[in-house]
């Protein structure tokens, strides 16, 4: 075990294939040098001069390091397996070593090139390998590097907890189960329920490492606290908090104050995926949802990803896939857009109780999202059976003037 103020030593393994390998293991070892690594690096163009012994180099080497990192290629292999020229004898040391210590948490293969039969040694054969062949996930995979050679998992065991206490039957009382195994909803008397699942695929962001979208989504942060509070507050709270380059963010079911009401919204921003849950529950057979409230942070989530491919001066280029559902087929409602029509009707039908659409972008215009709002709204019909026209009609002006500050 490695002390954690301790200054790790790193020592770099490899064949010199091509010049272009050489470079991308020269470019390796200055990064995890550099700032926000802090490792002292081992490695033969910046330690093996003129007049020095290469052998002497090599076992000093390994035998100093409290990590060594085996860059696998095919070239590699063929030379350790038949212990040609410095990798076979830096390959004997290393096997011997691993067989003394009768361990492995100093020794790391990494895989750049060729599938894993074709670039690990025999004696790496059964040892997990950290894949870095892919150029575009370079920095998302030298990131998960530094943990694994500073054994700092991004997913820890939880410290265990205690012993449950036992209740005998006798005093088990009539109870009400809060989740619903096999819809996982929540019940708790509550009669009415609604949700949407929302997923935002980035095509044209797709190489973007998590640590870099995520920095891109929250200096692109445009809306102001007073108009929609639960995006902003996901985004900004994470950033202050977290240390992971990935946003796992839930706000609680809450009670509202005046009613028997639960909400809750979820945000997770991935590699190449945006997914966002809206879910509220009712006591009411019919009761007055903000099921459209999930609309604004579609809103808001456009206009950002707008302004992150203008940084990147990229085309737009996402879809959204957009499912709805609810266990009842009429429901009061609370639009977070001002529509110029309203049916007569106070409910809406959801066909079926449940909806599905997908938005595909090329470009961001106030035209091209009033039109993908509006589709939204098409989900739901008046109750009126001879019409199936959309419940409300947007105010094309209050939009307008609603959103001309995100499209200047």
């Amino acid at each position: 075990m490695i002390e954690t103020d301790k200054t790790i030593t790193v020592f770099i393994s490899y064949s010199w294939d091509s010049d272009e390998h050489k470079e991308w293991v020269l470019n390796l070892a200055n990064k995890l040098s550099g700032d926000g690594s802090g490792i002292y690096v081992i490695l033969d163009r910046y330690d093996l001069g003129v007049g020095k012994t290469m052998t002497q180099f090599m076992e000093k080497s390994v035998n100093q390091a409290d990590r060594v990192l085996l860059i696998m290629t095919p070239d590699y292999k063929d030379k350790a397996d038949n212990r040609v020229g410095g990798v076979g004898y830096e390959y004997s040391m290393i096997t011997q070593e691993f067989y003394e210590n009768q361990s492995n948490d100093k020794f790391i293969p990494i895989r750049r090139k060729g599938k894993f039969d074709e670039s690990a040694p025999k004696f790496l054969k059964s040892i997990i390998s950290h894949d870095m062949t892919n150029d575009l996930t370079f920095e998302k995979d030298f990131n998960d590097l530094i943990r694994v050679i500073y054994n700092e998992p991004e997913i820890k065991r939880p410290p265990l907890g205690k012993k449950p206490v036992f209740i005998t039957k006798d005093l088990i009382k009539n109870t009400i189960s809060l989740i619903d195994d096999n819809a996982n909803l929540v019940m708790c008397k509550m009669k009415t329920y609604a949700k949407w699942t929302i997923d935002f695929r980035l095509n044209s962001l797709f190489d973007q490492n998590k640590t870099s979208l995520f920095k891109l989504v929250n200096s692109n942060i445009l809306i102001d606290l007073a108009n929609k509070r639960a995006l902003p507050e996901i985004l900004e709270n994470n950033y202050k908090t977290s240390h992971q380059p990935n946003i796992i963010y839930e706000i609680p079911l809450k009670h509202q104050k005046a009613y028997n009401h639960l909400v809750n919204e979820k945000l997770i921003i991935e590699d190449g995926l945006i997914h966002y849950e809206f879910s509220e529950y009712g006591d009411q057979d019919i009761w007055l949802l903000s099921i459209t409230q999930a609309f604004s942070t579609i809103f808001y989530l456009i206009v950002i990803l707008n302004s992150i491919h203008k940084q990147l001066n990229r085309d737009a280029n996402f879809s959204i896939d957009i499912n709805f559902i609810s266990d009842r087929r009429s429901l009061l409602y609370h639009s977070p857009f001002k529509y110029s029509q309203l049916f007569d009707l106070q409910t809406m039908i959801i066909p079926d109780n449940k909806a599905d659409i997908s938005l595909e972008f090329s470009e961001i215009t106030k035209d091209t999202v009033f039109n993908s709002i509006e589709n939204l709204y098409s989900i739901f019909c008046s109750e009126n059976p001879k019409s199936q026209h959309p419940y409300v009609l947007l105010d094309r002006q209050h939009f307008d003037m609603l959103t001309d500050r995100f499209f200047k």
